[in-house]
């Protein structure tokens, strides 16, 4: 008896399995780029809570601000007085409320490095000064001197010339740092408990 030649169930089966394999390779790789874009989005929802506040200290004058940004998950900053800071020069402090602001978040370096790109694309006015292709100017020479010394000034004026670094006009600076706080008991004592916070520094030279 001869083989009965495959049926076309069979190989439509293997043509389902073929797109199914497909289809999981295709979402297998794509949730880096879903973790980027959900990633810079939540930032984003942060950095327009936070620049109306540097707007309103730029509006008082003042060059620098410090913000801290508390993680929703830490219980120390809603009930205590924070410590360890300068009276003179005291953080805006920004408790976050949402479900995903949790340290485990903002832990990661990406995240960081994306709140300070934000911040700055959002703050800065001006544009980082163009790279200076201007000619490094002949070496220093007395008239009528060859000497070594004639030489040795020559060179380093113009290692100077090239080399002298262009200051930013803004800085935003993203980084841990270990916060604390004071609370109160129903006794009357005091307590002083840790945390961890986001600092969120800008410098306006």
């Amino acid at each position: 008896m001869a083989d009965a030649p495959p049926s076309y169930q069979s190989a439509q089966g293997f043509e389902h399995r073929e797109k199914e394999a497909e289809s999981n390779s295709s979402h297998r790789f794509k949730i880096r780029e879903e973790i980027g874009v959900y990633r810079s989005q939540h930032v984003t929802a942060v950095v327009a809570t936070v620049v109306p506040l540097i707007r309103d200290r730029a509006r008082g004058g003042l060059a620098n601000s410090t913000l801290l940004l508390l993680p929703s998950d830490q219980e120390s900053s809603r009930n205590g007085k924070l410590v360890g800071y300068s009276s003179e020069e005291p953080p805006v402090l920004v408790q976050l409320e949402g479900e995903h602001d949790t340290m485990e978040f903002w832990r990661q370096p990406e995240v960081l490095r994306t709140l300070q790109d934000q911040v700055l694309a959002a703050i800065s006015d001006t544009l980082p000064p163009p790279a200076d292709d201007t000619p490094v100017p002949p070496r220093a020479m007395l008239p009528g001197k060859t000497s070594f010394f004639g030489r040795k000034l020559g060179e380093a004026f113009a290692i100077s010339a090239a080399a002298a670094p262009l200051k930013a006009p803004v800085a935003v600076r993203a980084d841990h740092h270990c916060v604390f706080f004071r609370t109160e008991n129903e006794y009357g004592l005091y307590h002083t408990v840790d945390g961890q916070a986001v600092a969120l520094t800008v410098e306006v030279s």
